[in-house]
């Protein structure tokens, strides 16, 4: 049983110290620069999975004649409504804890902290429900034998640091804490430390994205500025209409380019996706459409210049097969031209 310790110590390591090194290499980039981050949908399902051991405290481990401590796999799934609050259910089986087997499932809510800009905190509540395959049942002095109650109820917590790799990919290292499970001889609190990850459905599937901005001392004199793209595509989220993060950083640079090219012209084009009524749908995408006008006109930008209108869901924007995911409709597009 030590060298199954050992093993988990050495992946949670592992797990630490990727994220470590990753968080100190952003911390040396942000030294010389500053990082800007995009907006998106942080809501969505997801799925992980998980491995680790569970333990007995000293306290208890008189309850058990067998093995106090057992390796484990854990897989959960849940639903994030935002990027700070989240519903979750899992499955866990622990292999040989005392003399039985142990499949716990649990329901709760979790909840979830940003400390850096790839780096949280998350906590979680819930209860579990616990089946105990006793492996002495059978036997003819089971009376006799610690033995783990066939099914009870705990109450259950857990801790733990998540880990962002990419927008929909991220790493976990975490303690779950179940209270009182009832054996022949009283009971016992478990406690299980594990390493995994975790998914998340329909987020953009490039990595973070990550300007640096670097400070120019030198005066450069620049006769015109020749513009590096001719389209650009702001997402939303489901029924939002105000300009997110993203939509600014892309519309400080179609303002530099517009300012430094008077003839160029730009066309706005509000869309939604197919979620909601058309009437509904008509009016987000309209409004989505006059707020980047509104913002353009703010930044110096003649409404004489700017084209506006509203398709709704009518006129979708042409993707490949592999993108099938709405926030691509849930757009402002402007084009240059």
């Amino acid at each position: 049983m030590k060298l199954k310790s050992l093993s988990l110590s050495v992946l949670a390591a592992l797990s630490l110290g990727v994220a470590t090194s990753a968080m100190a290499a952003d911390a040396t980039t942000s030294t010389t620069a500053t990082q800007t981050t995009p907006s998106y949908d942080q809501s969505g399902f997801w799925i992980g999975g998980a491995l680790g051991m569970g333990y007995v405290g000293n306290g208890d481990a008189g309850v058990f004649n067998g093995t106090s401590e057992a390796p484990s796999v854990k897989l959960n799934a849940g639903y994030d409504f935002n990027k700070y609050f989240g519903l979750y259910g899992s499955y866990d089986y622990m292999h040989d804890l005392g003399t039985s087997d142990l499949h716990l499932a649990t329901l709760g809510m979790k909840g979830n902290l940003p400390l850096t800009e790839k780096l949280s905190a998350f906590a979680k509540l819930g209860a579990t429900y616990i089946y105990a395959d006793d492996k002495d049942a059978d036997d003819k002095d089971a009376d006799q034998l610690w033995h783990m109650k066939s099914d009870s109820f705990s109450a259950t917590g857990g801790l733990g640091l998540s880990y962002q790799i990419t927008h929909a990919l991220s790493t976990q290292i975490g303690a779950d804490y179940y209270q009182n499970l009832r054996t022949s001889k009283g009971h016992a609190d478990l406690t299980q430390a594990y390493w995994g990850m975790t998914y998340k459905f329909g987020q953009p599937a490039t990595p973070m994205v990550v300007t640096n901005n670097v400070e120019v001392v030198k005066e450069v004199a620049v006769e015109s500025q020749v513009p590096t793209r001719s389209s650009y595509v702001l997402p939303y989220q489901n029924g939002q209409t105000k300009l997110n993060d993203y939509g600014r950083y892309n519309l400080g640079e179609v303002i530099a380019t517009m300012q430094a090219n008077p003839e160029v012209n730009a066309q706005i084009i509000g869309r939604a996706d197919k979620v909601g009524s058309a009437a509904i749908n008509e009016k987000v995408s309209a409004e989505r459409a006059a707020n980047v006008a509104n913002y353009l006109e703010a930044n110096g930008i003649d409404a004489s210049r700017l084209t506006v209108s509203s398709v709704s869901y009518n006129d979708p924007i042409k993707t490949d097969a592999a993108t099938k995911t709405n926030y691509v409709q849930r757009s402002v597009q402007i084009i240059l031209k």
